[in-house]
């Protein structure tokens, strides 16, 4: 047994040293993260298709109904910060469910992009699906570091921005067939998405087309406060509701600008928005994010992503404690998380969507990248 445990020891050590171990695999949100993904494959994996279903039921067989592309993109990602921090356990899985996206890839309308669903069906794609979709697959090039998901990711941009045209003056509508509005949800994570792509190939169009991006983004869906309105419709009205991603995608924006230009306009709007965000969305006593799962992930990543670039520990306060509350009082007793990150589940979900719980598993994977401090209670205020 001493033998044993020295082995274990030494393998260990070699691991760290040549970057193939996860150095923080044992901190808490990695813990959370590794546990959720696991209740996500166990719950939802397609294993004749390599994907996973939409919803699932306490106790009933997994549905063959396929998730939807928007929670797709969401897992993509999570794996993909899975893969980051663990590269032995979950790079194949991140290969292998990235391969398997291509069952929703489709070409209509003389270009390809990934629709709503698998095929064959009439084509029903949404920009905004589309541009989380390249977000993903550049993180899985820069993990695995082959050139063909880059590729994708850029074919992939090539139909986000299909849907732009002059109306409005600028600005990327949010659904193929029914151009009826420009949403933030398609142009913020665009704009960011054209950054990401710029960083990874230095092509000077990715960077021109996320100035256009921000700069129609901010002129006609910012409210005052900093914070960003859901749509514009064709007739100039604006819908007023806010959702704290919208938000968190053009603090990233700003934040990916600053990373490229160093120009300080960039990471102090950044901070403005983020501290408008933190006042709206960041429950004062519990520290819960309040808003839905698929909104909220987005919101504590753009916090950590304003920490990168100022060192402020107030953030990573801020998403620590949400991550507490979410995992302490949001996660039912069988591991299932419900729709909102506000919410305590006390008993047993009987049903559960796929991207709730890969919102939470994504979430707890980047925040693994940071340090975590034991002293942050998701019951005590700040």
């Amino acid at each position: 047994m001493v033998e044993r445990a020295a082995i274990g020891v030494v393998l260990c050590l070699i691991g760290l040293l040549m970057g193939i171990w996860p150095a923080q695999a044992e901190t808490p949100p990695a813990q959370w993260g590794r546990e959720t993904l696991e209740a996500i494959q166990a719950a939802f994996w397609l294993p004749e298709r390599h994907l996973y279903a939409n919803e699932a039921a306490l106790g009933q067989p997994i549905p063959d109904r396929p998730a939807f592309m928007w929670g797709c993109g969401v897992q993509l990602s999570a794996l993909a910060a899975a893969a980051r921090m663990d590269r032995p356990a979950f790079a194949p899985q991140l290969r292998r469910y990235a391969d398997a996206l291509n069952a929703y890839w489709t070409t209509h309308n003389g270009i390809g992009g990934y629709d709503v669903l698998p095929g064959p069906k009439p084509s029903d794609r949404y920009y905004d699906d589309n541009a989380w979709i390249v977000l993903a697959l550049v993180e899985t090039y820069e993990v695995t570091q082959e050139p063909h998901y880059r590729q994708r990711a850029e074919e992939t941009f090539r139909f986000v921005l299909s849907g732009e045209d002059e109306t409005l003056g600028g600005g990327i509508y949010w659904h193929e067939n029914e151009r009826n509005s420009k949403n933030t949800c398609s142009n913020a994570p665009s704009a960011a998405a054209a950054l990401r792509l710029y960083q990874v190939t230095s092509k000077p169009e990715y960077l021109q087309a996320a100035r256009r991006l921000y700069a129609w983004t901010n002129a006609h869906l910012q409210d005052k406060d900093g914070l960003f309105f859901d749509h514009i419709r064709l007739d100039g009205s604006v819908e007023p509701t806010k959702w704290s991603y919208n938000s968190a995608l053009m603090i990233r924006t700003n934040g990916l600008f600053y990373t490229i230009t160093h120009e300080k306009k960039y990471l102090e709007e950044a901070q403005r928005i983020a501290r408008a965000a933190e006042a709206r969305w960041v429950h004062p006593d519990t520290g819960a994010l309040s808003d839905e799962a698929a909104f909220a992930h987005l919101l504590a990543e753009a916090f950590l992503a304003v920490y990168d670039l100022d060192r402020d520990t107030r953030w990573l306060h801020i998403v620590q404690r949400a991550l507490m509350f979410l995992h302490d009082k949001g996660c039912d007793p069988n591991g299932h998380y419900g729709p909102r990150w506000d919410t305590p589940q006390p008993t047993p979900l009987t049903t559960f969507r796929q991207i709730d719980q890969a919102s939470a598993a994504r979430a707890y994977w980047v925040a693994a990248r940071y340090p975590w401090s034991a002293n942050q209670s998701a019951a005590t205020p700040r």
